[in-house]
């Protein structure tokens, strides 16, 4: 992929001698006419979380799509790991509007346990306000606004999720804390958090809702959402 032109980069601990890899990152450019990069994958090893390697990666990825005059780049990612979402949405400043269900078919990958497999189409607006202060600002992104946190249209119990009414024009759509612990030992229980967030936040999306953040202290998206209802 490297010697046909994509975007190909690796984070390295050079610490040990080893240069052992810690991460990765592979980009795929658009076709002529539509500038524009599609992260195929990203990734960090489990042993090098919480060391920003991730935040390196999609920085330098950043930049080199900006050195090619391309100022978006897109990518999947599963809508119930609340990592990523966080990292995506509030520590990047990328944003989403079109929910994918089952866009990939089932994956018996030892990360989605056979799940179907939904997915939210993000988009990095590499120029725009958000990814600006995110990736340029000494600020870093910025922080959740203060104040109450917004009703939740999709709640969580337990570890079970639970509809809600709201009227609001913003609203939050939770998701679990660790849905991969719940794959493995409640199996059940995660395939009703898919299924109850496709047609939440799927729903919301499609009816012309705007994600704006990831409330990580909340673990839930929040939605702004025309006049209330």
């Amino acid at each position: 992929m490297a010697d046909a032109g994509s975007y190909v980069a690796g984070a390295f601990d050079e610490a040990d001698g080893d240069d052992r890899l810690l991460g990765a990152c592979v980009g795929l450019w658009g076709p002529p006419g539509r500038p524009g990069m599609h992260s195929h994958i990203a990734g960090v090893h489990v042993s090098a979380r919480g060391r920003e390697v991730g935040y390196a990666l999609k920085l330098d990825q950043r930049a080199h799509a900006l050195e090619h005059g391309v100022d978006h780049i897109t990518w999947t990612f599963d809508p119930l790991v609340a990592r990523n979402a966080h990292f995506n949405l509030h520590k990047l400043g990328g944003t989403a509007n079109t929910y994918l269900p089952d866009y990939y078919g089932p994956l018996s990958d030892g990360l989605n346990s056979a799940d179907e497999s939904d997915r939210l189409m993000l988009r990095w607006d590499l120029r725009g306000a958000r990814a600006v202060a995110a990736c340029d600002e000494d600020t870093g992104p910025a922080p959740t606004p203060a104040g109450p946190t917004p009703r939740a249209l999709l709640d969580i119990d337990g570890d079970r999720p639970v509809t809600r009414r709201a009227g609001d024009a913003t609203v939050l759509v939770a998701v679990p804390p660790d849905i991969d612990l719940l794959r493995v030992h409640r199996p059940a229980v995660a395939r009703d958090w898919r299924l109850a967030l496709r047609d939440t936040l799927g729903t919301l999306l499609a009816e012309g809702a705007r994600l704006v953040d990831f409330d990580r202290a909340a673990c839930g998206y929040v939605l702004t959402r025309g006049e209330g209802r």
